[in-house]
């Protein structure tokens, strides 16, 4: 008899932590630490935690507090003008997801409209419509972060991932932190008075500390639109896979130096493909990147339109003492097409400098590379001297 009381004692166990599986979890108190709760009680992964709304915002700076475990998903249940959530960490294994629920919209506030800090997390489905102020989502100190299915109408900066050096917090700078394993999947930004994706540190140095690097990039499916700056940007990062990337109408703010269309920076290494630039102000494409760079698959239309600039810049840069090599250029498949009477200088022009630094390029092969003869001033310049097969230029 007591064998089967104990029995029974079990089996109900079971079923109430089975029918607790996707409960909504109400915030954990302050002073409950989460390794006093593992310790003190057994608790299901793969919650869905509705996170706690102070006036207008989420607001926590300290993810601790809430009951959560690595797996568990946080939404934001209503609208609000901003997210502010700090601390959040799940595992390898199990990220924490955090995504808001059907139909609200995020954002209003002056600043961040999403601003996150972690590692091992995961954003998706989001939706912000933030001020011209605001930077859509900042992820600075995160590691091991995806977003997924996230849109953004009105930003500052649509998306801005980095770290800034603080002098006085080792764990920020170089070589105690690296941003790793960084995806971004159909995430689109729109109307942002400055860039649409800001991604890695322009700045080697920042208080006087080295900014980290980012190692494992990927990015498939995104697109900026009517930004003031550059469309999309990345710098000081290795080893990337950057797969459909989308920009109409960039550098609407004639900023010197920031009005390209893609621009693939300082110490960035990696594969670079299926690229679309239909209008800039200045270059549709700048490669400054360091070692052997692949792109392929790159179309551009109307871009140089009113500074009179290059369809297509290729320089090099300090790798920033990563030593990542000399460039190597490997590109094939590239359109560089006018429709209006804008009439540019050089439809590519590879400066191949020597300044600060860099190392000068390895001759590599440009094939099918192909543009209106018409549209420009001169053909290619190159002082890389690239091998160049098919297309227009080459035959």
């Amino acid at each position: 008899m007591i064998k089967i009381a104990v029995a029974a004692l079990i089996a109900s166990a079971m079923l109430l932590s089975c029918s607790k599986q996707n409960d909504v979890v109400a915030p954990a108190t302050a002073t409950e630490s989460q390794s006093q709760r593992l310790a003190a009680e057994s608790i299901t992964t793969n919650k869905r935690i509705n996170l706690p709304i102070s006036g207008t915002s989420v607001y926590i700076t300290d993810a601790s507090t809430i009951k959560y475990l690595p797996g568990d998903t946080l939404v934001v249940p209503k609208n609000v003008v901003r997210v502010t959530l700090y601390k959040v960490n799940g595992t390898a294994e199990k990220p924490v997801v955090i995504t808001a629920a059907p139909g609200v919209i995020i954002g209003g506030f002056d600043r961040a409209s999403f601003d996150i800090v972690g590692k091992y997390i995961k954003l998706v489905d989001i939706n912000i419509t933030g001020k011209p102020t605001a930077i859509g989502i900042k992820a600075y100190y995160c590691s091991d972060i995806a977003l997924e299915n996230i849109h953004i109408d009105g930003a500052a900066i649509g998306v801005m991932l980095k770290n800034d050096a603080i002098a006085t917090d080792p764990n920020t700078y170089y070589p105690n932190a690296v941003i790793r394993n960084v995806s971004l999947k159909n995430v689109s930004v729109k109307n942002c008075t400055d860039e649409g994706f800001y991604i890695g540190n322009t700045s080697d140095y920042q208080n006087g500390y080295k900014n980290s690097p980012i190692i494992g990039l990927t990015v498939q499916n995104v697109s900026a639109e009517n930004t003031g700056w550059d469309g999309f940007q990345v710098t000081n990062a290795q080893n990337c896979l950057v797969d459909g990337v989308r920009v109409i109408n960039a550098g609407t703010a004639n900023k010197e130096a920031q009005m390209s269309g893609i621009t693939i920076q300082d110490a960035t290494t990696g594969t670079f493909q299926n690229l679309t630039v239909n209008k800039s102000t200045a270059a549709g494409l700048n490669i400054f990147s360091c070692g052997e760079v692949h792109v392929s698959n790159v179309a551009l239309q109307d871009v140089a339109l009113s500074s009179k600039s290059y369809g297509i810049i290729v320089d090099n840069r300090y790798d920033r003492g990563y030593n990542l090599g000399a460039k190597k250029l490997f590109m094939e498949n590239v359109s560089v097409k006018q429709t209006t009477s804008v009439k540019g200088k050089i439809a590519m022009y590879v400066i191949n400098g020597t300044t600060n630094g860099a190392l000068a390029a390895i001759p590599g092969t440009v094939t099918n590379f192909t543009y209106d003869v018409a549209s420009w001033e001169k053909k290619t310049v190159d002082y890389a001297k690239n091998v160049y097969y098919g297309g227009t230029d080459g035959q």
